[in-house]
């Protein structure tokens, strides 16, 4: 099994900078004063660096893919009746001051990493090793684009640097006017440092090509929300300035630059297509695919999962079996959206619950982050994709019941995330544990340290990036269909032609649970869209939506029991932006260094103070 266990993170290094404002500490005895020592260091600053992603990764629902995911108009937050973070999330509202907390944290500590290798660099002798020192170089550079992306979609104009150390104060900065640019050429000096083939594809590091990528997701959300370009492919679009000197950026960005990274890293990456779309899910591994029915197919010409950091995989978080409740960043190395997308598995009281044989090859899991039954009605049965994405536990799972602790489940499930299980023992006895449990058991004599295959046997990439992706992008910005039929092709539905409307389509049905739909609608709509923008109205089709609560069939409802309004007039009233933690607010106390974004903490309805009964 290809990379079961890796992603080795080295111990925590940050620089102390702004210590209360971006909550940045050392938690390590190595500083500026000390360290880096030598160019070695500088590697494992960078596996620190990477290690955020797994920091973050130990609450899902502070992470920029399973937030954007539940806020979108195809997932519910769901879960138990008291997940009211969940909830929270899901209509746009929040639940407590102290939500993001770590989020915010984790932003800023990738920051602080990520400059420090960028301003460390140089202090070294590279002579002969100019390639190693630019691909290094260029992963800060990623890395450092990458955080500030993720905290502008989150919260929009936030504090921001791009030296060593922070200034004190350090004020937020226009996201759109200083802090865009700057991600935009991050990633640009990224694609230009580093040259393909310099990393092997798929071990957790940022590659040439997946830099291409995310320029391209980061200009698509620049010119799409914040410049309100509308239809890209027809929009004439000034280039990004950059008026600013960075190593390998130049002085500005163009949309034919963007497109032209774009099919630098599609023809010359080294990455391709899977096969099947179906061998791109866990579910087709080799243990569960001979006896799962649904890709029985598959198992029988011996054709299995393409497995992580397979060839359309493009940047991933990877895990490792290392993950246990105990200490801060102990479960981040297990991959727990898969944990929180399983089954609901409440006991019925006679010993049943979802997640055992009966409901194979489905784990159990705290049932968050279900689909909404917009995306099932919404989507043709002719797509292949739509099973292929959805569970619909109804046609599936006979014995699949919906618990009295349920909440805004609609009887369908993320195949791309939930767990999988195998149709045997892991060794510990018993049946029907995470597949990933039993392959450990059959092929190593590695123990689960977490103590419990249910909870820890998870370690899946969380794929942030893949081909088709990139190629969508491409006729996205294009207008042209090549790529696009491309992934068409390979998913079995007939080729169309380009327009806004097929390429937004192939999008959701493409990319559906992935955690991208979100930002897109924003992109699609622009920023200051209101209640009757694209992203509005998508979010507002949830009310009425046909959801299971506690075992009774109802409605979905925004304001029902919570105190709400819409999820259009939410939308309206934020942008999609998040609330920035208040505890931040409170240590800075001066609004002109940093304030609350509109929409939180203000006379709009933003706080869910009770639980949505419906």
């Amino acid at each position: 099994m290809k990379k079961i266990f890796l992603m080795a993170i080295a111990a925590a290094f940050t620089l102390a900078s702004c210590d209360g404002q971006l909550d940045s500490a050392n938690y390590t005895a190595a500083n500026t004063s000390n360290y880096p020592a030598s160019a070695g260091d500088l590697n494992k600053e960078l596996s620190a660096l990477y290690g955020v992603m797994n920091q973050m990764s130990t609450n899902p629902l502070e992470t920029p893919w399973f937030v954007g995911y539940i806020m979108s108009d195809d997932a519910n937050g769901a879960g138990g009746t008291g997940d009211v973070e969940s909830h929270a999330i899901g209509h746009l509202m929040t639940n407590k001051e102290s939500l993001y907390d770590n989020a915010w944290h984790n932003t800023y500590v990738g920051i602080a990493r990520a400059n420090a290798i960028i301003y460390a660099v140089d202090a070294f002798d590279w002579t002969g090793q100019e390639a190693t020192r630019n691909q290094l170089l260029g992963e800060a550079y990623f890395m450092r684009g990458l955080f500030y992306l993720w905290g502008v979609q989150f919260w929009g104009d936030i504090p921001a640097y791009w030296e060593a150390a922070a200034p004190d104060p350090c004020p937020q900065q226009s996201a759109e006017d200083v802090i865009m640019p700057h991600i935009l050429a991050d990633f640009t000096s990224a694609a230009n440092l580093m040259s393909h083939g310099a990393t092997t594809k798929g071990d957790g590091h940022a590659t040439k090509g997946a830099a291409e990528g995310y320029l391209a997701r980061a200009y698509m959300f620049y010119e799409g929300f914040y410049k309100k370009a509308g239809e890209l492919a027809n929009a004439s679009l000034a280039d990004v300035a950059f008026d600013f000197t960075q190593e390998g950026a130049g002085t500005s960005l163009s949309k034919a630059q963007v497109v032209s990274f774009l099919e630098d890293a599609i023809n010359n990456g080294g990455y391709s297509l899977v096969e099947d779309f179906r061998l791109l899910w866990q579910y087709t591994n080799e243990l569960t695919a001979p006896t799962y029915s649904f890709v029985a197919d598959l198992a029988a010409q011996n054709k299995y999962w393409a497995g992580n950091g397979n060839t359309e995989e493009m940047f991933q978080v990877q895990y490792m079996n290392s993950n246990s409740w105990n200490g801060t960043i102990g479960m981040g190395f297990c991959n727990q959206v898969e944990l929180y997308t399983g089954l609901r598995c409440d006991d019925d009281g006679a010993g049943h619950t979802n997640g055992g044989p009966e409901t194979y090859p489905f784990g159990q899991g705290w049932g968050q982050g279900t689909i909404n039954a917009n995306l099932w009605d919404d989507w043709p049965s002719s797509d292949p994709r739509k099973k292929a994405t959805i569970l619909d536990v109804s046609s599936e799972l006979s014995a699949y019941y919906f618990t009295t602790s349920c909440s805004e489940d609609a009887g369908y499930y993320n195949k791309k995330w939930i767990c999988i299980t195998a149709p045997e023992s892991d060794g510990t006895g018993g049946s029907h544990y995470p597949w990933w449990g039993v392959w450990r058991w059959k092929n190593t004599s590695t123990e689960a340290p977490n103590g419990n295959s249910f909870q820890g046997d998870h370690f899946s990439d969380m794929v942030l990036l893949r081909l088709a992706d990139v190629m969508l992008m491409h006729s996205e910005l294009t207008g042209t269909a090549t790529y696009m039929n491309r992934v068409q092709a390979r998913a079995g539905v007939p080729q169309t032609g380009y327009s806004w409307a097929n390429i937004k389509n192939e999008r959701r049905w493409e990319l559906a649970g992935e955690g991208l739909r979100f930002n897109d609608l924003r992109r699609w709509s622009g920023k200051g869209g209101g209640a009757n923008c694209e992203a509005a109205v998508a979010l507002q089709r949830q009310e009425g939506s046909r959801v299971n609560y506690t075992g009774t069939w109802t409605k979905m409802s925004h304001g029902k029991g919570v105190g709400g309004s819409s999820w259009a007039q939410r939308y309206a009233d934020t942008d999609g932006f998040l609330p920035k933690p208040p505890a931040q607010i409170s240590i800075v106390n001066n609004p002109e260094v940093l304030s609350q974004n509109k929409g939180w903490y203000d006379d709009t309805k933003w706080s869910m103070s009770g639980t949505p009964v419906y």
